[in-house]
């Protein structure tokens, strides 16, 4: 390579990649005078992933909603459904998840009724 092509590629080099001695101080001076703000999520995510993001987070908190406001059903099988109509009274009640106070419970098994 022609000395002279290389001494302009080595100051090229210096001026380009090595920062003068005031370098530091200019981009202090220019961090001190920019804004304080504050930060968010969003600022963290790209434009163009925000509505993406947004709709995602929607639809899980919908879901969460419903799965915590609406009761659960059991499941019922096809075998609960076909004896169903077979079963007497007292086999049902105990079968069945309702909370009752044990004297009327036991009361309903054996068939006393209140007068």
């Amino acid at each position: 390579m022609n000395p002279s092509l290389k001494d302009f590629f080595d100051e090229e080099k210096k001026r380009v990649f090595t920062p003068d001695p005031y370098f530091h101080t200019r981009v202090m001076a220019r961090v001190k005078e920019a804004p304080a703000r504050d930060f968010s999520i969003w600022d963290v995510i790209p434009n163009s992933t925000r509505p993406v993001f947004g709709l995602a987070l929607v639809l899980m908190l919908s879901f969460l909603a419903v799965q915590f406001f609406v009761p659960q059903v059991p499941d019922r099988g096809f075998m609960d459904a076909f004896l169903e109509g077979e079963q007497v009274p007292a086999d049902a009640l105990v079968s069945s998840a309702a909370e009752m106070p044990a004297q009327d419970f036991v009361n309903q098994l054996l068939g006393f009724e209140e007068q």
